[in-house]
This record gives structure tokens, sequence and C-alpha cells, in this order.
């Protein structure tokens, strides 16, 4: 049965009560009890309430998925420890490619839109080889399913501790259906105001070289709006039309200050102390943008005829990330170092320094020595400002076409079904390159604001738009310093920016942000995929054996930079990959369920790592090239899973499984010899200048174990019955060859990833208390030795949630989120070495929903 039947037949079982959380649990465990190969599910309920505000914290509740969060928001998934990219995503069936080169982003999947999320950790040969570590498949509401008029809405209100400010959210949704006609039309709007503590340190031999203070404050908006139209024009025959549109926007503000300790006049530093005198002081100051965008068209059928069924999709599907980042830079004047703060400093919490700020002065005899004590860092102190500039945009764009046929038939003295069909996705990825600044001729320059302002007789006056709002948080920095106002720098930079273009225009030699063409490029990938299943059924036992052929085709188109002149560069690669794949399972008893799957997959590169741009040195002694490197190799896997699952009451289940993932080809940023003549460009042989870009490394793997168990209390007396249990552990460990003499673990894998809710549902009320934890991960593997490694500390949340049904068509809710206000850190090869700490408060929202 697929899980689309599974679920079907999930929701017979299920009758609407005021147990949403169990509800739930059961629909998601019919789905896996019933699926042939191995999943794992978070359901709606059943008047269609989903458990979480997003896809991504729903997804943190399945067994060995660990989340990756920024600034606190969960935002990325980690399947039993892969690397984020191993997962791939699908809207009802249809593939989409997540807007960040491949990596979906799953905070932009706001719950309104979101009917079940599937997780298939082994994939069937209907199912894109290109997920290593799985594939997420949203399933979104479908009115035929559930006839009359019904509709569901919500508003709530709420706060981020850090910083005071609001949380808001807004949904609804509005089905109807009769028995030929269904029509949805939902949307969504979620956003919060928080502030956020940044802390980094960096270290050399010497001790502490600088660290940079940054407070955030940020606004994030997850939006979402559905429309799907139902047609079932017989019994056997049914055609749906969805549009979905997702968008995750983030406007944000940074005031930060960066104190370079090895650039003092005099003192002595160590990791954890420092006595230093003139210590130079960069101030930058953000007022920014950020947007991912998902769109989504299908068109979809099902049809019988016969013993013959036939589904088909036509889909397109857009994903836009882009960024407007102005960085306005402010330095101390290295003229007067008398500017310059001196300043002692300690090591404080997880090691970051505690400073304590002095004046600088001279001694009698003209040296700077430290003056008296200070409690506030003298934001005004900066005497020239630049414009640094970061505005890039990425366009990706697929086309979809899949067409199945199956057939119910008898084999081998069991019930059997053969399906085959062909899936087709054309891909164009866009990168339109950062800007620079540059002047009209197209040579590098620089723009200083204070002598552009006066030639243009335009006002510039940051140093007078610091706030009497103190910028401190969680973090102790050891001084007092306030907010600037970035809005008010950046209208005075737009204005600045305006007139500069504008004197351009007639004649004027201003160095302007600019697109720079050296870093446009493109990835045209086609994918043609055809596959094959048989699937046998006995009376306990079940077989599926299948084969998917798939042939992809990647040409790229970029330039090679060689000072100032660039030369195109288009290259292609053409590769025929096989997936076979075996699952197989059987009904031991009536509650318990055994499973075995031989799998097969891979992990295509991203599309920057396969860019043509590159940048070439031919300076004697130098010699260089860095950018991408087309000629890379698709990840490959085969895998094994074995699994007990025991169902041993209603809305209950015991399991325990096995995973074991063989992998090649890792891809991996590295250094190496160019080694052919693609780069000889002007007759110069560049076969033996070192490539710097990501490389296919050596052999890995990734095993582990996991452990599931939930349960309703429903057999203790009186109110205590309405408590239940649902919690998971899975142990991890993977290892890959860098093909450079070292053998680390793969970027996202934790050793503990551990999940746990306790819930209570009686009279009306469904509380839950839910905790995550995931033990310490590298994030960034160093190309060199494991002291330059990024690893992220243990992390653990507390998130609590309750509702309460005044009656049938209203209930009341409440959500917390972070209580014990976990911080994260991370450091560089060894605690004693942080790279960054911070902390983002709670957040709490309370609302009401009503239904109908």
């Amino acid at each position: 049965m697929t899980t689309a039947a599974a679920e079907a037949a999930a929701d017979d079982e299920i009758v609407v009560s005021n147990t949403p959380i169990r509800d739930s649990i059961a629909k998601a465990i019919g789905i896996k009890r019933e699926a042939v190969n191995i999943v794992d599910a978070i359901s709606s309920d059943t008047i269609g309430r989903f458990p979480d505000q997003t896809a991504a914290a729903a997804l943190t509740r399945i067994p060995a998925v660990a989340v990756q969060r920024d600034q606190g928001q969960e935002r990325y998934i980690q399947v039993r420890g892969a690397p984020s990219r191993w997962t791939n995503v699908a809207f009802d069936g249809v593939n989409v490619v997540g807007a960040e080169d491949r990596i979906f982003r799953f905070d932009s999947v706001p719950a309104t839109v979101v009917s079940t999320l599937e997780l298939n950790k082994t994939l069937t040969p209907e199912m894109p080889g290109e997920a290593l570590a799985g594939r997420v498949n949203i399933k979104t509401f479908a009115p035929l399913d559930n006839q009359g008029l019904h509709i569901n809405a919500d508003a709530g209100l709420g706060f981020v501790d850090l910083g005071n400010g609001p949380v808001r959210s807004y949904g609804g949704r509005i089905s109807w259906a009769n028995d030929r006609i269904g029509i949805l039309i939902g949307g969504s709007k979620f956003n919060f105001n928080q502030q956020t503590d940044n802390y980094e340190p960096r270290f050399n031999a010497g001790g502490m070289t600088q660290v940079r203070f940054a407070k955030y404050d940020i606004v994030r908006q997850s939006n979402a709006a559905i429309v799907k139209l139902q047609w079932q024009a017989s019994d056997s025959s049914r055609i749906t039309a969805t549009g979905l549109y997702t968008a995750f926007l983030d406007a944000e503000q940074r005031n930060q200050y960066t104190f370079n300790f090895a650039g003092a006049a005099s003192g002595t530093r160590s990791n954890t102390n420092g006595d230093l005198v003139a210590v130079p002081v960069t101030g930058l100051f953000q007022d920014s943008n950020y947007a991912t965008r998902n769109r989504l068209a299908v068109l979809h059928g099902d049809h019988e005829f016969s013993d013959w069924k036939i589904g088909w999709d036509i889909a397109y599907s857009k994903a836009t990330f882009s960024q407007d980042l102005p960085l306005v830079n402010q330095t101390t004047s290295s003229a007067d170092a008398l500017l310059r703060p001196s300043l002692t400093f300690v090591a404080g919490e997880a090691g970051t320094p505690v400073i304590t700020l002095f004046n600088t002065v001279r001694d009698s005899s003209g040296r700077l020595v430290r003056g008296t004590q200070r409690s506030a860092l003298d934001q005004t102190a900066f005497t020239s400002e630049n414009l640094v500039i970061f505005r890039q945009r990425f366009d990706q764009d697929e086309k979809f076409a899949k067409f199945d046929v199956a057939r119910d038939w008898s084999s081998l003295g069991a019930d059997a079904k053969f399906t085959f069909g062909f899936q087709y996705n054309d891909r164009t990825f866009k990168d339109r390159g950062n800007e620079a600044i540059l002047r009209p001729d197209g040579t590098a320059g620089t723009l200083l604001f204070r002598p552009t302002a006066a030639q243009l007789n335009l006002p510039w006056t940051p140093t007078q738009l610091i706030t009497q709002e103190s910028a401190l948080g969680r973090i102790n920095v050891g001084f007092d310093v306030n907010f600037v106002d970035n809005p008010a720098i950046r209208s005075q930079v737009d204005a600045i920016l305006a007139a500069a273009n504008a004197a351009n225009a007639a004649g004027g030699t201003f160095a302007v942000p600019r697109p720079d063409p050296s870093l446009t490029n493109s990835v045209d990938e086609k994918i043609l995929a055809a596959y094959f299943t048989n699937t046998w059924k006995w009376s306990r036992h079940t077989l599926m054996i299948g084969l998917r052929v798939e042939r992809a085709e990647v040409d790229a188109a970029g330039a090679a930079r060689i000072g100032a002149v660039l030369t195109p560069i288009n290259l292609s690669s053409r590769n025929t990959q096989y997936f076979p794949s075996v699952h197989y399972g059987f009904d031991a008893t009536d509650e318990l369920k055994l499973r075995a799957a031989f799998i097969t997959g891979t992990a295509r590169p991203s599309f920057t790592d396969q860019r043509a741009t590159v940048t070439i040195n031919d300076a004697a002694g130098v010699e260089t090239v860095s950018g991408g490197n087309p000629a890379l190799k698709p990840e490959r896997a085969w895998g094994v899973d074995l699994s007990a699952e025991w169902y041993f009451a209603p809305a209950s289940l015991l399991s325990a499984g096995y995973f074991y993932r063989g992998v090649s080809n890792v891809l991996f940023d590295s250094t190496t010899v160019v080694g052919d003549n693609r780069f000889n460009f002007g007759g110069v042989d560049r076969s033996d200048y070192q490539f710097s870009t990501t490389l296919n490394g050596g052999d890995g793997y990734i095993h582990g174990a996991e452990v599931a168990y939930t349960q309703p209390f429903t057999f203790l007396p009186g109110a205590l019955s309405g408590f239940g249990f649902q919690g998971s552990l899975a142990i991890i460990d993977s290892e890959f060859d860098t093909g450079a003499g070292r053998k680390v673990p793969f970027a996202g894998t934790s050793k503990w990833v551990t999940n746990a809710a306790l819930y209570y549902e009686k009279y009306g009320a469904s509380l839950r208390l839910s905790w995550q934890r995931r033990s310490s991960w590298t994030d960034e593997v160093s190309p060199g030795a494991a002291a330059g490694d990024l690893i992220w500390e243990a992390q653990q949340r507390l998130d609590f949630s309750a509702r309460y049904d005044i009656n049938k068509y209203v209930t009341l809710y409440a959500d917390a989120t972070n209580l014990t206000d976990e911080r994260g850190l991370r450091y560089q090869g060894s605690r004693a070495a942080p790279f960054e700490l911070e902390y983002f408060g709670r957040r709490f929202l309370f609302g009401v929903r009503a239904r109908y």
C-alpha cells in the first residue's frame, strides 16, 4: 500500500474527538504501518490542526532528525546525521529544489498549508534517486477528501523576551466539496521581532586576536498561500490543480563592533586575558533584507481503466533567494591613536572576553598608555566610513513531468502489482552575481561617504544617529553601548547612492555599487528517469523489487577572470546512474512488523559548486585558480535498513531500527592541482596551478540505530488516563576520507539525537511539554588540520503548548518556545577557542482558533 492509501486508511480508523495530539499520532502511525518502505510521518488531526507553526518545527519530532537553527529559529533538517543537502523535498509528490542552492528551508512552509509531512527514509523507485538521507513529501489538503463546507481560522499575538518584540500569527483555510468538485483556498502569515546577541572571538598562536560584538534586531515572516481545485470526473478519474506560494522574509538590522587586539599599539594578550593599549575598533551598521520564495503550479491526474491505473503530473516551480545587504563600515582613526580605546579583558562565559575600557593617553615621555577607565564605548570616535555591499540573487526554475502506469496481477502465488513510469526534470540555476563598488569605467573603487557626501552637498551624520536605547543583552561584554538608528543611516546611504548614480549619468566618476559580471553564472541540469517496480504480497510477506535509471546532463556557463579580463567558459558533463532497491516486510504477528531494505541513491553537487566561474592569478610564485568545478561527480551511496515495529495498542508504537549508508565520491572543499588544459586561456599553461574548489574526496559511511516509543496512558484510572508519551533516541556515527589524509565526520552528524514529549488530553484541554536535544556536531570541516574545524556545542530545547476547546467551534491556545533560554555556542577545534556565542531569547504566542 502506498503512503497515500495508508493515510486514507488511517483517516477511516480515527474518530474525531477532543484529543488532537493522540489523533495526529494515530494517523501518522497508520501511515507508517501500511507503507511498503520505511516512513515516519507528522500529521494534522482529524479536524485539520497541525501540531506546529512550521514544517521545520514539526520535523524535529521524527526519530533521528536533528534541526539546525538560525538565531534560534528552526530552519534546516539533518536526517540521520547527514548533511542538509542530502534530503530531497517534494510537495504532493512533485519535486522542488531548495532556493538556497538545493538546500530547502523548512521554515518557509507554515503549518496552514500542511496536511501531512512524510519522511521516506528508504526510497522506492518512483522517487528521485537524489536523496541519500531521505525524502520529505509535504502533503497539502485535498478538499474532495472532506466534503461539505469547512472553515479554519486562527489569530495569535505574543512576544519575544529578548527585546520584547511582538509575535503575530494569522491564518485561514476554507474548503468546499461535493462528490464531483472541490475547492480550497488558504493563507497564513507568521512574524516576530527579535533581538539576538552575538559574540565572536578569534585566535592565533599568540592568543586572542579580535572579538566581534554584534546586536541584531530582526523581523522575520513566514507567509503562504494555496489554491486547490479538484474535479472528480468519474468514480475512476480525478484531476487536481494546485497553486502554492511560500515565502520567508527577513528584515535585519545589525550594530556591530570589532576590537582588533592584534593591532594594538602595545600590550600583552593570551587566549584568556589581555592588557592592550590603543586598540583599533571597527563599527559596522546594516539595514538589510533577505527573501526566500517558492512558487509551485501543479496539474495532477489519477485514472483507472479496467486493471490499469495511470497517474501523471505536469508542474512548474520557481525558487528565489535574494539579499540586499549594504554594510556601512566605520573605522577609528589610524592617524590619531588617542581616539582608540585601551582595554583589559578576561575570559567570561564559554571563554568569550569580558572587556574593561579605558581612555588612551600619552605619558610624559610621549608613549601611548592606558588612561582613566570609562564605562561605555565612545561610539563617536570614528573618522572614516565606507560602503561594503552584498546584493545577490539566485533564481532556480524547474519544469517537471511524470507519468506512472500500474497494474494488479498474480505472480508466484501472490497478489502482485507492477508499476513503471518516466520522469523529466529541467532545471535552470542563475546566479546574478554579487554587486561590487565600481567606477563608471568598470574598475574597482571605494565609496568613502564623507568626501562623497560633501561633493554632492548631502548630509552624512552617522555619529549623530546614536540612540539612547541600550544594545546590551544576555552576554556580558563588559561595557555599555547603545543602538544606532540603522534605518536613518540607510536613508542617508540611499540618498548618496541615488545622487552619485545621477552624477555618473552626466559624466561623473563616482564609485558606486554595480553588478560584477565576473561573478555571474548559470547551470542547466536536465534529468530523464525511467523506473519500474513489482510488489508481491502474500499473507504475511510483502516484497518490492525495483530499478530506477537516471540520465543527467549538466551545462555550466561562466567566466574566467584574469586580472580585469573576462574569458567566457562553457563546460558540460553527462552521466547515467542506476538505482536498484529491495524492500521486504514481514507481519510476524498482527501487532509485530519486521522490515528490511536495500537501497541506492545519489546527491548531486550544489549549483554553486558546479559553476564555471573562476578567478585566475598568473602572478609569479602565486599561480592559482579558485572557483567552481563543473567536473564534479555526484556522491553515490548504497545502504541497508533493518527495523522492528510493535503496534501494541491504539495510537501506540515501540520500534527499533538500524541503518547503514556507504558513500563514495564525497564532496569536500579543498585544493589540488588543475591537472588538465581547461584553463589554458591565452596560450598560458595552467595545468600545474593550485586549484581551490570543491572536489570529490574518498569514501565514507553513516550508520546508526534509532528507537521510538509512543503511547497514550489510557489504561490509567480517572484523570490520569489523559497522559501520554512520545519519544525517540538515535545513536549515529559517520566518517569520510577527505582525500588529504584526514578522516572526519560528515557535517551535521550528532552522535545522539533525542526527542521526548509528555502530553495530557482530557476535559477539553490538550497540553504538551516537548524536549529536544542533539549532541555536539561538526558544522564545517577544515581542509587542513582538525584545529580548524568548526563545531557546535550540544543544543537542547524545551517547549510548551496548550490548547483548550471552549466548544466544538472555538479553541484557545498558548505556545512557549525555548523556555530554558538556551544559547548557541560554536568553537574552532576545541572549546578553548570559542568561535561564536549567541542568545536569542524565549518566544511566547497566545491566540484563538475557530473552525466550522
